[in-house]
């Protein structure tokens, strides 16, 4: 019985040491902590992101992520979605709004703020979470996880898939894909290309790569490396030097 015993300790404390015989939670959570972790929790800055100005904010709980443009007739427009919802200002005045335009301008809004805050977003309540196999990329071993989400908290894209490949030593989060419904749909594999830390949290740049429509995206970190995919764009974060 002892003997027994003794196994199961150190089949547990072995699982303790190494992240990939941990559940997909914990491995997760591992890779919020090495992203961030508590800084996540009350952090202010902004950054520009093309020809757009972004404002992030999370205190307490609540959150505020803002988007500031000139729109073609050179006023300024101020979008805010924060937990009362999302409203537009148009030089300091608010704008009325359809549903469908309040829709459409909110989800932009937060898919820039979602993007930059991987892997923060993953412990929300809508993610569903699976363990897939270990790959090598570029010879370096990675842990993959495949995200799905359940259609109640999971948005206007719940559709969308995700797949994750944390470095098994940093745990940090070097590349992601996803597969999305909407305008028509696709398939994305983001490379880190540069990785700023903010306010103790880690924000990163990306290559943006293009796939064939229905890859799966099990198969993309081999199209990767093959050269396979095409590079779509440069996701460059700009922050302000201060904030650095």
């Amino acid at each position: 019985m002892r003997n027994v015993i003794g196994i199961i300790i150190i089949t547990v404390l072995l699982a303790a040491c190494n992240p990939s015989e941990q559940s997909v939670e914990i491995q997760i959570q591992t890779a919020i902590e090495n992203h961030g972790g508590d800084a996540y929790e009350n952090i202010s800055t902004q950054f520009q992101f093309r020809d757009k100005f972004y404002k992030l904010q999370h205190f307490g709980g609540n959150f505020k992520y803002e988007r500031i443009f000139k729109d073609s007739l050179n006023r300024e427009i101020n979008d805010i979605l924060d937990n009362d919802g999302f409203r537009r200002l148009r030089d300091g005045k608010e704008v009325e709004l359809s549903s469908k335009d309040s829709a459409a301008y909110s989800n932009s809004v937060n898919s820039v703020h979602y993007f930059a805050l991987l892997p923060y977003n993953l412990k929300d309540e809508a993610v569903i979470a699976h363990n897939r196999e270990d790959v090598l990329i570029n010879g370096r071993p990675y842990k993959t996880i495949e995200v799905t989400f359940k259609k109640e908290g999971g948005g206007k894209d719940y559709e969308d898939i995700f797949m994750f490949w944390f470095n098994t030593s940093t745990y940090e989060m070097d590349y992601f894909a996803y597969s999305y419904e909407t305008e028509g749909g696709g398939v994305r594999f983001r490379e880190s290309i540069n990785k700023e830390k903010v306010k103790g949290v880690i924000f990163q740049d990306y290559n943006n790569y293009k796939a064939e429509k229905g890859t799966d995206l099990i198969e993309l970190p081999q199209m990767f490396e093959q050269g396979k995919l095409e590079l779509l764009s440069v996701i460059d974060l700009e922050f302000d030097v201060e904030d650095l």
